[in-house]
């Protein structure tokens, strides 16, 4: 019985325990939120702090989870939507693939029942074809002397060739075995082949896939296979359906066999050359997509978040299989493309901090009971509501520094794949103006200086290198414009070096110019510069090529293209009172409203202009110690003054503000020589806050020496505009900080 009470008094204790705690809490929150033996004013502000307080903290809280929700419904949305494009192409793969697959067990059923005759077999492929639009071809392939006694090999087909149905039939011996079609079909039955090369790519240059099966020999006992039919896709008809994806500027979807071949990939050279991606995942040493492919393989969905090594990139990987021939269909969606805009975030956040810092305020006077009145009480809520708007415009700096993002408002070029992807509608252009697919040419650039001269202009020198291809870039000529270059004394661009190996040249210039920007100083401090090299090709706008020339980046020159390590930039290069934020390349889409004076050609439209772009971010805490730090001694020094004075000594706070206003002013012109710009910058709004607080103050010692029985002055001897020096100074600062950034 003693050790049954002993358990059962462990309950009890905690039980006591919480409700002690719960007596607690309810006894200060009355104690807090009552109010007794108060006069009328002190019950006014009571409650006018009371009701002000909960409904800034009510709309403080409802605003998170609204932004909260927010955020989770646009990155649920955008998954969402991955997952019903995964859905609807391996579906509508399935549905185009499955005609394929019933035309040739159609015909190889009737040819083994006897119901389609050997004379009758070219008539039927032809209607086949005629009837099924997306079909490449249909065709039969008979084994050695299976057609005819005197005919060793017969394999026709008719085939859609250039919008008409011809009649081919097969040269080469198919029973060899690089045509593993055939025997694979022979020996294992009805199946959907690996993608491969038609031997006349006259025909069709793409590759193409086919269903396979075999059809037997009824007048034989053991029904032996007498030949194949099969039934054949270009696969530029499937991709069609992938291309139609909206998947965002550079999200993308490939297809891979079941044996892992691409079949379709955004860059063309995967599924030419009939890329393997366990192959590139063993080369990348990347087990985890390796992981989720032979998961998808087994018929398992997957939804995987990725992140590139190379360019820093999150992403969102889904894979389905195909239920007719195991393809795997995969969606790559960017996340970062799906982030709002930062100016938006930065504006919901501003909005919550300052619900928060209301509610706050509002509770510290009811907290510290400064509705009673008294020196001590209104002193502490005063320096307590003081820190709480510091700590509401550090947060503001902080968002300036931080939100600022790239990826989801301009074009960054991160990867072959997302350049590809930007590129995609120039093709069209291209043919829509009868031209050639456009030429690209790789190229890097490498910083090695930089020198701001002026508030617009920045000395830059470094590397820009191209290569060009035997056989594909032999019609242009060698040489790049740098477009914002000025031509001055300074101006240098020569060639540095070439050399020629496996049928690339590789040509490098060494430049160094000065670049003129505009520069956008109205945070400044807390402003960044976007430096950009614009490139050009010399035969950008060259009318005898017939087709545009672009500049694309030669990612395989750097180990990493990841912005945040600042690639093309010198690791060594001196910053002085900048740091680096990142480097990257991208493209502007420019309309000229010229043809630059030759002859026959148009003024380009939406034509992407190569640029390399590193961003540099003032050192802040150098500028807070040399230009904030004066103003925060002068602003201490005429608190002091006006706190330790008293009315007899009016002359002398006149005198010690004249001295603060030339301080100040000395201090500003040093800011407006540093930078040239029509606006008021930011950190000027410090100084005139400055200017109004010492004119305040000498407005205040004046009126109080004529007026010194006025109550506004005569309680505590000008106690009120002591205390309000710092809580209403802070919060003009963050009024005037939340219009600037915001």
């Amino acid at each position: 019985m003693k050790i049954n009470k002993k358990i059962e008094s462990r309950p009890m204790k905690e039980q006591k325990k919480y409700q002690k705690i719960k007596t607690q809490i309810y006894l200060f929150l009355h104690k807090t939120l009552t109010i007794n033996n108060a006069s009328k004013p002190q019950i006014i502000v009571f409650y006018t702090s009371l009701i002000l307080g909960g409904i800034s903290l009510t709309f403080a809280i409802l605003g998170s989870l609204l932004y909260t929700l927010e955020q989770k419904e646009i990155f649920d949305n955008a998954k969402q939507q991955a997952q019903r494009e995964t859905a609807r192409v391996s579906l509508e793969i399935d549905r185009r693939l499955y005609f394929a697959q019933k035309s040739a067990i159609s015909i190889a059923s009737d040819l083994s029942s006897g119901k389609l005759s050997d004379e009758e077999l070219l008539e039927r492929l032809k209607l086949e074809v005629e009837e099924n639009t997306d079909f490449l071809d249909v065709g039969v392939a008979y084994k050695p002397f299976a057609y005819r006694s005197d005919v060793k090999l017969y394999a026709p087909y008719y085939a859609r060739i250039d919008n008409r149905i011809e009649l081919v039939e097969t040269k080469v011996n198919y029973t060899k075995p690089k045509y593993s079609w055939y025997s694979n079909t022979l020996n294992k039955g009805a199946n959907w082949g690996e993608p491969y090369l038609w031997s006349d790519t006259s025909l069709t240059s793409d590759p193409v896939v086919g269903f396979f099966t075999p059809f037997y020999n009824q007048n034989t006992q053991d029904k032996s296979p007498r030949g194949i039919v099969y039934s054949e896709y270009s696969l530029s008809k499937i991709l069609e359906i992938v291309r139609s994806l909206n998947l965002g500027k550079t999200g993308y979807g490939f297809i891979i066999s079941e044996t892992g071949t691409y079949l379709y990939h955004p860059n063309e050279e995967y599924f030419k050359a009939q890329l393997n991606i366990f192959d590139i995942t063993y080369q990348q040493q990347d087990e985890q997509l390796r992981e989720l492919i032979v998961k998808a393989m087994k018929g398992i969905p997957v939804e995987a978040n990725l992140t590139d090594k190379v360019t820093g990139q999150k992403s969102w990987l889904f894979l389905r299989k195909t239920n007719l021939n195991g393809w795997v269909v995969g969606i790559v969606f960017i996340e970062d493309e799906i982030i709002p805009d930062s100016d938006v975030t930065r504006r919901k956040l501003t909005a919550l901090s300052i619900a928060y810092l209301w509610s706050a305020v509002f509770f510290s006077v009811l907290l510290f009971k400064a509705y009673m009145g008294g020196v001590k009480r209104i002193s502490l809520v005063s320096f307590i509501i003081s820190i709480l708007f510091v700590i509401n415009i550090g947060f503001l700096w902080n968002l300036v520094l931080r939100s600022r993002t790239y990826t989801a408002t301009r074009n960054l070029l991160l990867s072959d794949t997302g350049v590809r992807q930007l590129l995609a509608p120039q093709i069209r252009i291209s043919k829509e103006l009868n031209q050639e697919p456009p030429l690209t040419i790789p190229t890097g650039v490498f910083i090695q200086s930089f020198d701001f001269t002026s508030p617009k202009d920045v000395f830059v020198t470094g590397y820009i290198w191209q290569k060009y291809k035997d056989g594909v870039h032999d019609d242009l000529s060698r040489g790049i414009i740098l477009a914002d270059a000025i031509e001055d004394s300074d101006y240098e661009l020569r060639e540095d070096y070439r050399y020629k190996k496996d049928g690339i040249e590789v040509i490098g210039w060494y430049f160094a110019y000065t670049l003129r920007m505009s520069f956008n100083f109205d945070y400044y401090p807390f402003d960044d510069k976007d430096v950009k090299i614009r490139i050009w090709h010399q035969d950008f706008n060259n009318a005898e090529l017939n087709r545009r020339v672009i500049l694309t980046p030669d990612f395989q020159s750097y180990t990493v293209i990841n912005p945040r390590t600042a690639p093309g930039v010198d690791q060594a290069i001196v910053l002085g009172e900048w740091f680096l934020r990142d480097s990257f390349f991208e493209y502007i889409f420019q309309t000229y409203n010229t043809n630059f004076g030759l002859i026959d050609t148009v003024p380009k439209t939406n034509f992407p202009e190569l640029e390399f772009t590193f961003i540099l971010q003032r050192s802040f805490l150098g500028l807070f110690i040399s230009k904030l730090g004066p103003m925060i001694v002068v602003l201490t020094l005429l608190f002091s003054v006006l706190l330790v004075s008293n009315i007899e000594e009016t002359m002398e706070v006149l005198a010690s503000c004249a001295g603060f206003v030339f301080i100040v002013i000395l201090d500003q012109v040093t800011v407006r020589e540093q930078i040239i710009t029509k606006g008021v910058v930011y950190l000027e709004y410090f100084y005139f806050v400055v200017y109004l607080y010492i004119f305040l103050v000498a407005v205040n010692f004046i009126l109080w020496s004529l007026n010194p029985n006025l109550p506004l002055f005569k309680y505590k001897h000008n106690f009120i505009f002591k205390a309000l020096y710092w809580p209403t100074m802070l919060k003009v600062l963050l009024i005037i900080t939340i219009l600037v950034f915001i």
